[in-house]
């Protein structure tokens, strides 16, 4: 009897978390196998309450169509499978779909191919037939009983009391499972079933990755017109600020610091003219050999170099000739960048 009651998918027991996920995913399996199969022979029946002993003849019965059916191949009829059966006061169904299937294979077999068929047939008859007499012989408590104390091993334990959410979840499930076995009962239309959900799924997932690669390059091209408005208007401002603060520590007398402020601006203004790409980490020696050799711009930038170098990192007194030199040197490197831009 408890092996005949672990047979039962839809026992309706209340379990843990583990256990009705286990059970939502066996449902959904064994209803889409019936959808295909139903789909497959054409066929449908209604259900027939039987208790447990009508049961037990009704399998007897089918035993006797398959066997009729292998010495006489003209006699392998579907419809002789009668009524799904639902056995009274109990959460057992049993649908002879496959059966149904079986017939309508063996009645064109070849001879191998249909004893096959009806040897696999007539053992699986049998095993339900062992499993039912177990069950015709119990009471709905014995059973109840048995069941119980299987669900009171340690593998069926709740820990918490379930959630909200996990309530929902099961409510899903549940209505998912439905939907599988009305779609069980759309005869020939249910093969295309599955074919239209394939091709909803993967359709609206291309849609969607075509959808976030227009967005992606949308942005793209939004970016580089930004970049290409608003990076001259900003290098010309910070080039611009670095020599008025110039003009105000030589106005102050600062010639050490108005010859520093002269460099960055000259720097600020030839990264902004795509003399090189930015990076932070070069030294002003590295600037000046990233110009083209021999070129007047890289003179100009060497000799603004030297007296930089020289002021600042050499620590030497700085004069306003030393600042008349450099601002003299900066200008050049405007004005012959200003005309490359131009032309």
């Amino acid at each position: 009897m408890i092996q005949f009651l672990r047979l039962l998918p839809q026992a309706g027991l209340r379990i843990g978390r583990a256990g009705l996920q286990a059970k939502a995913g066996a449902a959904f399996c064994l209803l889409a196998a019936a959808a295909v199969g139903q789909a497959q022979a054409g066929l449908k029946a209604p259900i027939t309450r039987v208790s447990p002993e009508q049961f037990q003849a009704h399998v007897r019965a089918l035993r006797s169509v398959v066997d009729d059916c292998r010495s006489t191949p003209a006699n392998c009829d579907p419809a002789k499978a009668g009524e799904d059966n639902a056995i009274d006061s109990q959460h057992f169904q049993m649908r002879w779909t496959w059966l149904r299937n079986t017939l309508a294979q063996a009645k064109t077999a070849k001879t191998a191919d249909r004893d096959a068929l009806l040897t696999a047939a007539s053992d699986r008859l049998q095993e339900i037939a062992g499993g039912s007499s177990q069950f015709a012989g119990a009471t709905f408590a014995t059973a109840r009983k048995d069941a119980d104390n299987i669900l009171s091993s340690p593998e069926f334990d709740t820990v918490e009391e379930q959630t909200w959410w996990n309530r929902q979840l099961a409510k899903f499930w549940l209505w998912w499972g439905k939907a599988w076995e009305r779609a069980a009962d759309l005869g020939p239309f249910g093969a295309w079933l599955g074919r239209a959900l394939e091709v909803l799924f993967f359709g609206g997932a291309l849609v969607g990755l075509l959808f976030f690669i227009r967005r992606s390059v949308i942005r793209q091209r939004l970016a580089v017109a930004l970049n290409k408005s608003g990076g001259e208007l900003t290098w010309k401002r910070e080039s611009t600020d670095w020599a008025r603060q110039a003009e105000t520590s030589a106005g102050a007398g600062d010639w050490r610091d108005a010859v520093h402020c002269l460099y960055w601006a000259t720097i600020v203004m030839l990264e902004g003219r795509r003399a090189w790409r930015h990076n932070p980490a070069r030294t002003p020696r590295e600037y000046v050999r990233l110009l083209k050799p021999g070129s007047q711009q890289q003179g100009a930038l060497r000799g603004l170099t030297q007296i930089f170098e020289r002021l600042w990192y050499g620590l030497r007194e700085a004069r306003s000739s030393d600042y008349e030199r450099a601002r003299g040197l900066y200008e050049s490197l405007r004005d012959s960048t200003t005309a490359e831009g131009a032309a």
